[in-house]
């Protein structure tokens, strides 16, 4: 009997054996060794992806706000700030990439995505993995990058049928880097201060601090509403009484947010975040009263509650969504585990995403059932993934050990590392020196298209001829080049060559454009240029018949495209120079 009795105590201590084994193997090997795997496999799932999901060549669903930043990079590339609606990082990163592909979005898509998967996709794999790590341990950090990879194609499931075009042919397009909008880098540079920040709060050191500060301002600068991911670290730096550390977080914003406010005060001539808009002025919708804040400040247009619309998408969430109780067990869960480990830790992570859920939550800009809030929350998801991975921190035993026996290993940031100060020129000096010395944009070589709600350059290279013709006037254009495999129509336009305005104060529009004064609403910033003509119709070709009553005219044609190459859906991207029909026709 003994021997066998041997024989059955042995198997536990094999299996013993077998797991302290593993678990030595795993402990020594190094991050990049399982990372690279890793983002090979997030490169691979996205080709797999790609190859599935709708598209039109390197044209994916967009969302329309892609016009505003490329017209804006190309204005920046020539040298003049344009009329600044949104925040200037993304078309400052993307000013290079115009200046060679030209005034064509759809010629520059396929730079803008190889940026993002190429680039932009790495640093936040090994961001995520890095803030996880830090709390608990390199094993919950290879978690964490193993939800990030495969996350978001394993909710698909998740979400009812009717939501199914919404999430994988709108959202995930926009998740994985595959448009010309910023939410992608947008996340990314959140996600790099977000690590950063984790190790201020590990180590402590100013060059951390600083590089933080500097990743943070230019995430607000792509898109200001992004400061709401400052509310993680405002906690996290004062429970671990970090000061002098958060001091110099706050200062190595201060470069971006001088470079947004110089591109704000030269492209509107005013800095909203102060002041209403001159425009709401004018029409009569911002009038103050005496006991008003100094200077207009405007507050509630950026940090709004509204609960009404918070219980809204909570209930189109439940409408589509699995769970919504997963949803809210998973953070909070996740949240208990990393405050055994760190409480500033776990306060920056759940100030980062609790911002983001009141605020993008509560807009009434966006809503679940319209597919727009997953877009605005972006910046947001990453907490929510890192919490889930840290909830093996809450096992009794097993907690402990995941960080005891997987710590990360760490280095210094040396201040005079040549990428440090490389980093600090290109995401914080630059942009301030440029946009002292860029002036206001004054021609109408970027406008607007109010009837698709679209800003757009005006390239008078895109030439069009009209003449004689097809039993009519033939309008034809000699189009620039587009991305292979990209599928464009055109869409034609007319007017006369100058047209009265309807208010006798403006001015005329002249050749289908109308600019209007540069101090229409009182202050001098870029000139306000819009579109103003008729469609007459959209084609494939490169000509177009049309017969027009007698008189001279003026044609423009308009380049577009979508990802499901129909005529009827998708925004125009570029404007033509003009066509002028004489009135002797």
């Amino acid at each position: 009997m003994r021997p066998n009795g041997a024989l059955a105590g042995s198997r536990p201590a094999r299996e013993v054996g077998w797991l302290s084994a593993l678990e030595e193997r795993v402990a020594a090997l190094e991050p990049r060794a399982v990372l690279v795997p890793m983002l090979v496999l997030q490169w691979l799932t996205l080709v797999a992806f790609v190859l599935v999901v709708r598209h039109n060549g390197w044209v994916f669903y967009q969302g329309g706000d892609e016009t505003f930043y490329y017209s804006d990079a190309w204005s920046i590339a020539h040298g003049h700030i344009p009329e600044s609606e949104i925040g200037f990082a993304w078309s400052y990163l993307l000013s290079p990439v115009a200046l060679v592909a030209g005034s064509n979005f759809f010629s520059a898509l396929p730079a803008l995505i190889v940026l993002q998967t190429v680039v932009l996709m790495p640093v936040a794999l090994f961001c995520v993995y890095g803030i996880a790590a830090r709390i608990g341990g390199r094993l919950l950090g290879y978690l964490a990058a193993a939800l990030w990879v495969l996350g978001p194609y394993a909710a698909i499931p998740l979400w009812d049928h009717r939501y199914h075009p919404k999430y994988v042919e709108q959202f995930l397009p926009q998740a994985l880097g595959l448009t010309g909008l910023a939410d992608y880098a947008s996340m990314v540079c959140v996600l790099c201060a977000a690590y950063l920040c984790m190790r201020v709060l590990d180590e402590g050191a100013w060059v951390d601090g600083a590089l933080a500060g500097v990743a943070a301002g230019f995430a607000i600068a792509i898109k200001p509403a992004n400061a709401l991911f400052l509310a993680g670290p405002l906690l996290a730096f004062a429970a671990a009484r970090r000061f002098r550390s958060g001091a110099v977080f706050g200062a190595a914003i201060a470069p971006a947010l001088a470079a947004l406010a110089l591109w704000k005060l030269k492209g509107l001539g005013h800095l909203p975040f102060l002041t209403p808009a001159p425009k709401a002025l004018a029409a009569g919708a911002g009038a103050f009263g005496a006991g008003d804040l100094p200077l207009g400040l405007v507050v509630n247009r950026y940090f709004h509650f509204d609960w009404w619309r918070m219980h809204r998408n909570y209930l189109e969430l439940r409408e589509f969504f699995w769970s919504t109780r997963l949803l809210q067990w998973l953070p909070l869960a996740g949240f208990l585990a990393a405050a055994r480990r760190s409480w500033p830790k776990a306060l920056l992570l759940a100030g980062w995403m609790g911002a983001f859920v009141l605020v993008k939550g509560s807009s009434n800009q966006a809503s679940v059932e319209s597919g727009i809030l997953l877009r605005l929350f972006l910046p947001g998801f990453p907490p929510f993934l890192v919490f889930t991975a840290l909830i093996p921190l809450l096992l009794p035993t097993v907690g402990p050990r995941l960080w005891q026996r997987f710590p990360v290993r760490t280095r210094a940031i040396r201040w005079r590392a040549p990428w440090v100060l490389g980093t600090v020129a290109v995401f914080a000096a630059i942009p301030v020196a440029l946009f002292l010395a860029l002036p206001p944009l004054r021609a109408h070589a970027v406008v607007k298209y109010f009837d698709e709600n679209v800003v757009v350059p005006v390239d008078d290279g895109f030439a069009v001829h009209v003449g004689r013709g097809g039993g009519g006037e033939l309008v034809r254009w000699n189009p620039p080049a587009s991305a292979a495999g990209t599928h464009v129509f055109y869409r034609v336009y007319r007017s006369r060559p100058t047209v009265q305005a309807p208010d006798p104060t403006l001015p005329s529009g002249r050749e289908g454009i109308r600019c209007l004064p540069l101090t229409t609403y009182g202050r001098a910033g870029a000139v306000d240029c819009r579109v103003e003509m008729t469609y007459l119709g959209s084609t494939r070709a490169h000509s177009f018949v049309d017969k027009p009553p007698a008189g001279p005219w003026t044609y423009r044609i308009g380049l577009a495209s979508n990802w499901l190459n129909d005529t009827s859906l998708g925004d125009v991207v570029l404007f033509s120079g003009p066509g002028r029909l004489s009135r002797f026709h």
